[in-house]
């Protein structure tokens, strides 16, 4: 009886075709394993067979992507492949609809210029994946483009139980935040973007 502690690294990236890994990992769908449990999970050997297993699963979505289809889609597979020994049960814990930003937008560009001036660098436009419900429902609901504005490091280890944010990147971020709300207040008129361009270098959220 084996017991693995760490996976094997890979040396180069998996996944679906015809896409780099940069944007495999952001703005195409993806489902990630989140957490396995089963059977004993303490030191030493347990040959019995398990009763009951358990794995939590994250599925990222893309614009046009509807969260109730996926879920009904997820359901049909599940039962699909359970064998007629097993029972098998789907619990769905969050449904959230994807939104794109447009980078484009005159409240985006006003982002930009705050980040210049509140931390003296010309900001980098990064395609992430997230879970903000919200964000869609400003977009369908009220017509209203959001902008999201990230101040962490890459190594800040957002959401681990290790998390830190860089203090500085505090200060800066205050400053970023005042420069933002100034320049958003000098535009009289944000038109509503109901429709963001399809361009490559906008962001995906799930």
């Amino acid at each position: 009886m084996h017991r693995f502690s760490e996976m094997p690294r890979r040396r180069k990236g998996w996944g679906e075709g015809g896409y780099t890994l940069y944007e495999r990992a952001t703005i195409r769908p993806a489902l990630a394993v989140t957490g396995i449990t089963g059977g004993y999970q303490g030191p030493g050997v347990k040959a019995v067979i398990p009763a009951r297993a358990v794995a939590k699963l994250n599925f990222r979505l893309v614009p046009e992507q509807n969260p109730h289809e996926i879920d009904q889609l997820v359901r049909r597979h599940v039962a699909r492949i359970t064998p007629g020994t097993v029972r098998s049960r789907v619990h769905t814990l969050l449904l959230a609809r994807p939104a794109l930003v447009n980078r484009g937008h005159p409240a985006m560009r006003a982002a930009a210029a705050a980040y210049r001036k509140g931390f003296g660098a010309t900001p980098v436009f990064l395609r992430s994946g997230g879970t903000i419900p919200v964000v869609n429902t400003l977009q369908e609901a009220l017509g209203i483009s959001s902008v999201l504005m990230r101040f962490a490091l890459p190594d800040d280890r957002i959401h681990a139980p290790n998390e830190k944010f860089h203090l500085p990147n505090f200060y800066n971020g205050i400053a970023t935040s005042i420069w933002f709300l100034a320049a958003v207040g000098t535009q009289r008129k944000l038109k509503p973007d109901l429709a963001p361009r399809r361009q490559k270098p906008a962001a995906a959220i799930a």
